[in-house]
């Protein structure tokens, strides 16, 4: 299938990506956590030359800001494609949030996601994030906006 089309994440997050033969990804993300209603943009790039027994790089970024709300930060993944019995994208994440400088050491979070093409069970969604509490979208509401109808 390759790495175009809908991806969850293991706390139920959303993707919806497409790729051109270059290199190029686009698409959307959607948080299931974090104080980040809507759809946000995302853009990245993938190796379009990986070898046949590796898996394809690739990254992406999502700035949390839509007509909705403007949490004041950024997310970028990067990691590995896989299709070996199974497709997943294995990454690490930053998640970085404006801050003041005084503040800077403390404004870049970091963790891991792997994504699947299937959205995992509620049940271990809530697994997840009691036993980490780290997700990569925005936990504050501090910037937020009010919602407006879209």
């Amino acid at each position: 299938m390759g790495i175009g089309g809908d991806w969850y994440n293991d706390v139920g997050s959303h993707m919806r990506i497409t790729v051109d033969p270059t290199g190029g990804i686009r698409g959307i993300y959607v948080s299931a956590t974090g104080h980040a209603a809507g759809t946000y943009p995302l853009v990245g790039r993938y190796d379009s030359a990986a070898l046949a027994d590796h898996g394809a790089t690739l990254g992406w970024t999502v700035a949390w800001h839509n007509g909705r709300s403007d949490a004041g930060s950024v997310t970028s993944w990067n990691g590995q494609y896989y299709k070996d019995g199974g497709e997943r994208i294995c990454t690490t994440w930053l998640l970085t949030a404006s801050a003041n400088p005084a503040n800077t050491w403390e404004a870049t979070a970091v963790g891991q996601d792997v994504f699947t093409r299937d959205r995992p069970p509620q049940e271990l969604i809530d697994q997840r994030l009691r036993r980490t509490g780290s997700v990569s979208h925005p936990h504050t509401a501090g910037r937020s906006t009010p919602e407006v109808d879209a």
